[in-house]
């Protein structure tokens, strides 16, 4: 570490984000992203206890992992996944999470697209993506949106934003999505897709005259 005078020594970093417990086996879901590399993993709940946690899997290309968490049934609240399919433009959601830190931060908004398509961490896109103007700063990242009936359904994942910070453009990785996902990570810790070798461009006016 720096000013220790030891080469060869590793400074430990941390990192913080947010997840949603999705059952009564201690399933939390979060981001690739916020648990990518880590050594340990502490969950840090609303009551104010602090357990450890294991990564049980993990998957680049759709940017989501579980970790498993060892706390009785009894005291855990899973979240009910709502139908993402079924959202609409200008719909109210909210986003809870930790942004820089300030611990169970709730902001409002509203749907502003669906369908997008964002990077993954993995060599695909992310299709079937909520665009949201609900505040989502760093640490929001693997936290729930949230629609007006105490649904998930979606896990705040990416800004568009030159400095980091909320510019009104938010995107959250779709429930339905989100399922999938989880279920095969929890099942056998990793994900298999189906894919084509082919990739699309963009064709723009002068391409359609040419043609």
């Amino acid at each position: 570490g720096r000013g220790t005078g030891l080469e060869g020594q590793q400074q430990l970093q941390q990192g913080t984000g947010t997840g949603f417990v999705i059952d009564t086996q201690g399933h939390i879901v979060t981001n690739y992203h916020v648990v990518q590399g880590a050594v340990q993993v502490e969950i840090n709940f609303f009551d104010g206890s602090i357990y450890r946690g294991e990564v049980l899997g993990t998957d680049p290309d759709s940017d989501l992992a579980v970790v498993q968490v060892n706390r009785p049934a009894e005291e855990l609240v899973p979240v009910v996944l709502g139908d993402s399919d079924s959202l609409f433009i200008g719909e109210e959601v909210v986003a809870m999470g930790s942004p820089f830190s300030q611990p169970w931060t709730l902001t409002t908004g509203v749907i502003s697209a669906l369908n997008r398509a964002i990077n993954s961490l993995g060599q695909y896109q992310i299709g079937s993506v909520i665009q949201t103007d609900a505040a989502i700063n760093p640490g929001n990242s693997g936290g729930p949106l949230i629609n007006m009936s105490g649904e998930v359904i979606g896990v705040n994942s990416q800004i568009l934003s030159e400095t980091r910070s909320n510019s009104g453009i938010g995107f959250a990785i779709p429930s339905n999505l989100v399922k999938r996902v989880s279920q095969a990570l929890i099942e056998n810790g990793s994900v298999s897709y189906s894919y084509l070798g082919i990739q699309g461009g963009s064709i723009d006016l002068s391409v359609i005259e040419a043609l």
